[in-house]
């Protein structure tokens, strides 16, 4: 099936530089990737929402909510993820 996805520059540019890296395209990269991250079980803190899982402090900057046993990894997608929920 096709389909049209908006992705951010900055993470085409990443996205396209893996897959060079890898010696595969760049559809391939996506469909792997997002068939992976639907076989990985979700984490506690990915039942939430994602806007729930962080705050704005008050110099405007977001803030990661931490709980304890929380064992999320802050990386480069979550960042991201963040960046487009608040169209940054």
């Amino acid at each position: 099936m096709k389909t049209t996805v908006d992705i951010p520059d900055a993470l085409y540019r990443r996205a396209k530089i893996r897959a060079a890296e890898e010696g595969t395209t760049l559809r391939a990269l996506l469909v792997n990737s997002l068939a992976e991250s639907l076989v990985r079980p979700p984490s506690a803190t990915d039942t939430l929402p994602l806007r729930d899982r962080f705050e704005v402090d008050d110099g405007g900057w977001p803030v990661l909510k931490r709980t304890p046993g929380d064992a999320t990894v802050v990386t480069d997608e979550l960042v991201n993820r963040l960046r487009e929920l608040e169209g940054v």
